[in-house]
């Protein structure tokens, strides 16, 4: 039996974690576990936890302006538990200086600026082979 494995999208609008969600159950693994939050603690706590259970947190997908906290503090917290966890930052207010900064702390996979297409998404995930049978 192979290692249980993990993806966490987290957003404090219900509509943009269901819409991540449905997009996500249509490209990836049907084995992977598919998780949600809706504030920065509670990402942490789903991060703590699959830690604890040993699943493999593959993917965070987070969005920038989170009402406790920013979406980089999220993946850098998962940095310490899931060093090779890819991360994804959704937003509409980054620049250029700061997509460059996060790059280099955080290891960012990717940046979607909200509203994003299904395709740039599909293209993005298709990278992480980890996702796929």
């Amino acid at each position: 039996m192979s290692a249980k494995k993990a993806i966490l999208i987290v957003d404090d609008e219900f509509i943009i974690l269901e819409s991540l969600k449905i997009q996500l159950e249509r490209i990836i693994d049907k084995e992977i576990i598919l998780e949600v939050a809706y504030s920065g603690e509670e990402a942490n706590a789903i991060i703590d936890e699959l830690y604890s259970n040993e699943i493999n947190l593959l993917l965070v997908i987070s969005d920038y302006n989170l009402d406790d906290c920013k979406g980089t503090d999220v993946l850098s917290y998962c940095n310490q538990k899931f060093s090779g966890s890819k991360k994804i930052i959704l937003s509409g207010q980054l620049d250029n200086e700061n997509i460059t900064h996060f790059k280099e702390t955080i290891g960012l996979h990717d940046l979607f600026f909200k509203p994003w297409g299904f395709d740039e998404l599909r293209k993005s995930i298709g990278k992480i082979p980890e996702l796929f049978n």
